[in-house]
């Protein structure tokens, strides 16, 4: 049960983290002028899967303990 909510709380924290780290990082400049949706879906699904990483490393090392 302690497992989920360490999950889950390093899930939110670190999405929203990376989220304003890629914001930051000019990434846009990649992308075509005016492509909104293509640069938010980018950086939704970076963000996910950076935070689910980072949230399931979290999790082990919590449970080393």
């Amino acid at each position: 049960m302690l497992d989920n909510a360490v999950y889950f709380v390093t899930f939110i924290v670190s999405a929203f983290w990376i989220i304003e780290v890629l914001k930051k990082s000019q990434f846009e400049k990649a992308f075509k002028p005016n492509s909104i949706w293509h640069i938010r879906s980018f950086y939704i699904i970076v963000s996910l899967i950076g935070a689910h990483l980072l949230a399931s490393m979290v999790e082990r090392i919590f449970n080393l303990f």
